[in-house]
């Protein structure tokens, strides 16, 4: 066949697995790419994402280290939607937190995989070629691949922006050794427009746009990062406590997206929105009977707590008290010390200093962890600070 006979019969695969949006490229090494991503590990803005080093960089942004003989890359997008305003416009009682929307639903990698192992299976069959398929796990960069193909162009986000979808979309790719007809590259750019830049909380995109720092980025901290949030950011998260959505929400190119794959659509809005009092009494079991084939699961038990308990600092009501008490005594000191910097939080907003300061007294009084001695002592100092004088 000749490469724009494969092209159809390929975009044909990808229309059988519910892909209507797919854009083909050519397996040529992204140089570009490379020297962005290695600019980013070399600056350290990757933190601790250490799997990401130089060799992963280098496979990343050259197919044929993915896949011998590699001659075209195939870029396919799944939507994902924002939440209806009718399902995030919620009660404000209980005090709920926001989860990134293409988290609300299923783990959308367990939605790919069949779909991208069915085409890779009908490749090798039915074209007796070789083929590899990939969601964001594996080692390619696929949104400079999505946009080497024509599928969007990168925002001064770093997102991939689709014509009619804009952020919101996931991709998949799959790489074979097949010549397909590529798709020229979009000329489009996002021209004077900085809201992206602006709507960032945490100023995690540079004022240019283009780059992203994963040390400020909500994203990175609520879902990578097993360690501490730094103490000067958690301010900045509000009641996000799984990733952020806050760059794409602002984006104007996808002000009019408004459907998703069905794959993808949360059972309810207690997926995107849930209460958070509640969260803090899971233990390990019931985490993984919650959550168990959600994307929630990357961010681990007292990490997803640890979050929570930043956004009842930022967002809770005084009935919330309650349930930062229970963190005080979590097996977790990566709770404990969290749940101590939201009970002053949240105390400072709402006057309860006194009680917040006997709550820390008397469960971590006489705590032996050293970053949960830390946070206890600040969060004392700032209740004592904020003290009117007798």
């Amino acid at each position: 066949m000749t490469p724009a006979e494969v092209r159809k019969q390929l975009a044909s695969l990808a229309a059988r697995e519910g892909f209507a949006h797919v854009s083909f490229a050519e397996a040529a090494p992204l140089a570009d790419a490379r020297a962005a991503a290695t600019a980013a590990l070399e600056d350290g803005r990757l933190a601790t994402m250490t799997w990401m080093d130089h060799d992963w960089v280098r496979r990343a942004t050259n197919p044929a280290t993915f896949l011998g003989g590699a001659r075209t890359v195939m870029v396919l997008a799944l939507p994902v939607a924002p939440l209806p305003e009718s399902e995030a416009d919620l009660p404000t009682s209980p005090t709920r937190g926001r989860i990134a929307r293409y988290a609300a639903g299923r783990d959308y990698h367990r939605v790919f995989e069949p779909k991208l192992r069915r085409i890779v299976r009908a490749i090798r069959q039915d074209f007796k070629a070789q083929a590899r398929g990939t969601v964001d796990y594996g080692p390619l960069l696929e949104r400079p691949w999505a946009a080497r193909s024509g599928l969007g162009w990168q925002g001064k986000s770093t997102m991939l922006l689709i014509p009619g979808l804009g952020p919101w979309a996931l991709l998949g790719v799959v790489v074979t050794d097949l010549s397909a007809s590529p798709d020229e590259p979009l000329r489009k750019s996002c021209g004077s427009c900085t809201r992206c830049i602006v709507a960032c909380p945490t100023g995690a995109i540079s004022p240019q746009g283009d780059i992203v720092d994963a040390r400020l980025c909500i994203s990175y901290h609520t879902i990578e990062n097993r360690g501490s949030i730094p103490r000067g950011l958690r301010a900045s998260f509000g009641d996000w406590i799984f990733g952020c959505d806050d760059c794409l929400t602002s984006c104007p190119v996808g002000r009019n997206a408004s459907q998703s794959a069905p794959e993808l659509v949360p059972a309810g809005p207690d997926g995107a929105r849930p209460a958070l009092a509640p969260l803090l009494a899971l233990d390990d079991a019931a985490f993984v009977e919650r959550f168990r084939g959600r994307p929630i699961m990357r961010a681990k038990r007292d990490g997803l707590l640890r979050n929570v308990c930043v956004a009842l600092g930022n967002a809770g009501a005084p009935g919330d008290l309650a349930a930062l008490e229970l963190a005080l005594s979590d097996a977790s000191p990566l709770v404990r010390g969290h749940a101590a910097w939201a009970i002053h939080t949240l105390a400072l907003r709402h006057g309860l200093r006194a009680q917040a300061a006997a709550l820390l007294l008397h469960h971590l009084g006489s705590e032996q962890d050293p970053f949960v001695r830390d946070e206890r002592d600040f969060a004392l100092s700032r209740l004592a600070a904020d003290t009117p004088a007798r």
